[in-house]
């Protein structure tokens, strides 16, 4: 039996990359999935994989930009599985540029989908969570929350509001039966590449261990914040 035999996990941004290997990460541990994504088709294609292993998929496309289509998708949800026992915020977007150099409608696409969507995933799936006095919710930040990077203004105003989001609810809910962790990847070898220097990345694969690992550990043992860095970040950049 896998360590989250009988769970539900809600995973945004499950289409492709960290998200995608999260969830299949939960799923081989038989944790049953909802994945959201604009995608339909990569997230009808993941569903059908997962199924394949023995679990549960239900695939909802949402725009993270529309507060609608979250609050239904998580509605969608709870009403099929009746709970969600672990939110993995992961969707996430960025612009590369200096401030001078983005244009608005940029900037708040990032803080729409980044800061905005972990918001709003977080205020509709938490009620439940807070009436069952259970639940885990997993924030994918970055180490663009931890330091400023050039040609990142936009990105790292994201991700820096994201740490700050989660480390306010962690005193919240701390005392309620909700856990909330908070993983900061470093470089992220996002689209598998084979070669040489994205062998030096973090894999997707290992921030879904690192995922696995929050979620699993007993009740005496809560992962606030873990940080994870790659061969390949700069050296400037470590605290």
């Amino acid at each position: 039996m896998g360590a989250l035999k009988g769970q539900i996990a809600l995973v945004t941004g499950a289409s492709r990359g960290i998200g995608r290997g999260i969830a299949w990460r939960l799923a081989l541990a038989d944790c049953d999935v909802v994945l959201l994504a604009r995608s339909q088709d990569e997230l009808n294609e993941l569903a059908m994989e997962i199924k394949t292993i023995g679990r549960e998929a239900m695939a909802i496309q949402t725009d993270l930009r529309d507060a609608a289509q979250i609050k239904h998708a998580v509605e969608k949800a709870i009403h099929y599985f009746g709970r969600i026992d672990i939110l993995v915020n992961n969707a996430g977007l960025w612009y590369y540029g200096a401030p001078h150099e983005l244009t608005i409608e940029q900037w708040d696409e990032m803080f729409a989908v980044n800061a905005r969507g972990t918001f709003l995933t977080t205020k509709y799936v938490l009620p439940s969570m807070l009436a069952r006095g259970r639940g885990h919710i997993v924030n994918i930040v970055s180490v663009s929350g931890l330091i400023g990077e050039a040609q990142s203004a936009g990105y790292n105003a994201t991700k820096w509001a994201m740490r700050g989001f989660s480390q306010s609810l962690i005193k919240d809910v701390r005392d309620k039966g909700v856990r909330v962790t908070v993983i900061n990847p470093g470089g992220v070898n996002n689209e598998e590449s084979k070669n040489a220097r994205a062998a030096k990345l973090i894999q997707n694969e290992d921030v879904a261990e690192l995922v696995y690992l929050a979620v699993t550990l007993p009740p005496r043992a809560h992962l606030t914040e873990a940080t994870v860095w790659s061969e390949m970040d700069e050296t400037d950049l470590l605290p």
